[in-house]
C-alpha cells in the first residue's frame, strides 16, 4: 500500500527533528564548545599581537626616538613603562571577557533548563 507523500514527508521530518534535538547536547559540549574555544584562545593570541605586548616589554629600556641623553632615557623609560601597563591592563580585561565567554557557553544550557523547569513548576502548582 502506498502511502501520502505528505504522511511520508511529515515522518521523516518529525524523526528528523527528534534526532537534532537529541543530537544538539552532544554537539554543544563536543564540537561547538571545541570551536568556540579555539576561537577564544585565537582571539586572546590576536589581542596579545594587535597590543604589541612583547615588543612593548622588548623595548622597555630602549631610548624614545634616539634620545640617549639621560633624560631622554627617564622619559623614555617611563613613558614606556606608562603605555606597557596601560596595555597589559587592556589585554587582561579582553582575555578575561574572552575566557566568559566559554564559561557562558558552558552554562548557558543549563541556565536555560533550570529556568524552563522552574516556571513550568510554578505553573503546575
Amino acid at each position: 500500500m502506498t502511502q501520502n507523500i505528505i504522511v511520508q514527508a511529515s515522518k521523516s521530518l518529525i524523526i528528523d527533528l527528534i534526532g537534532e534535538i537529541l543530537y544538539f547536547p552532544i554537539w554543544w559540549y563536543g564540537p561547538g564548545l571545541k570551536r568556540t574555544a579555539l576561537s577564544v584562545f585565537k582571539s586572546i593570541k590576536n589581542t596579545n599581537r594587535n597590543l604589541a605586548l612583547v615588543i612593548m616589554f622588548k623595548s622597555l629600556f630602549k631610548p624614545m626616538f634616539g634620545q640617549y641623553d639621560r633624560e631622554g632615557r627617564i622619559i623614555s623609560f617611563f613613558m614606556r613603562l606608562f603605555l606597557t601597563l596601560g596595555r597589559l591592563l587592556a589585554f587582561l580585561v579582553l582575555a578575561i571577557l574572552y575566557l566568559l565567554i566559554i564559561i557562558l557557553w558552558v552554562f548557558l544550557p543549563l541556565a536555560v533548563v533550570m529556568g524552563l523547569f522552574f516556571n513550568f513548576s510554578v505553573l503546575w502548582k
